[in-house]
């Protein structure tokens, strides 16, 4: 007898579960579909005047993953031959201005880079639009002005003629050009 009872009581539970389910789901379904997710639509509407203008994203080029440069053979083995001995060349091998023009260039050690748009070159300096001369084996000595600076080159145009030359922060270094302010030539 206590068996029928309390299979009656959990039947009756279940039943009154059941009532309390169909009536939740009676509600829902007349409030609306709160399961159910809508989608938001974005209106476009007209530009106010004080709000900036949304300009397309530009697309950049892709920047290339390796460098290449024209590095003479001989040079190359100097690098690898300081590296591998773990010293730097000596700064003893540095020399004054006035010793650029004469004799040979191999034992001078060049200090050149390029940094926020200016060329630094020789513990100097040097900016777009700045009057400058240039002495080199191949060119001879010339006057110019920079008118731009890369990130690896600058452009100078020659002041006689007119014309254009690109010249390479490598040949800065090697020695190959020298660089010198106009007052100082």
């Amino acid at each position: 007898e206590k068996k029928i009872d309390l299979r009656e009581s959990l039947i009756m539970e279940l039943e009154e579960k059941r009532r309390m389910v169909e009536a939740e789901r009676s509600t829902i379904e007349l409030t609306g579909d709160s399961m159910e997710v809508k989608s938001v639509t974005t209106r476009k509407l007209r530009r106010r005047p004080n709000d900036p203008l949304l300009m397309p994203e530009k697309r950049r080029k892709t920047s290339p993953t390796q460098l290449n440069f024209l590095l003479d053979e001989t040079d190359i083995i100097d690098d690898l031959k300081t590296l591998n001995k773990g010293k730097l060349p000596s700064m003893s091998k540095r020399l004054d201005c006035e010793g650029y023009g004469n004799g040979d260039h191999s034992s001078h050690i060049f200090d050149a880079k390029i940094e926020d748009g200016k060329l630094f070159y020789e513990r100097k300096w040097y900016q777009r639009g700045q009057s400058v001369c240039v002495e080199s084996k191949d060119m001879g000595r010339f006057y110019g002005v920079i008118s731009t600076v890369g990130t690896s080159e600058f452009w100078m145009k020659k002041s006689h003629d007119g014309s254009k030359i690109k010249i390479h922060l490598s040949q800065l270094l090697k020695g190959k050009i020298i660089l010198r302010r106009k007052s100082a030539c």
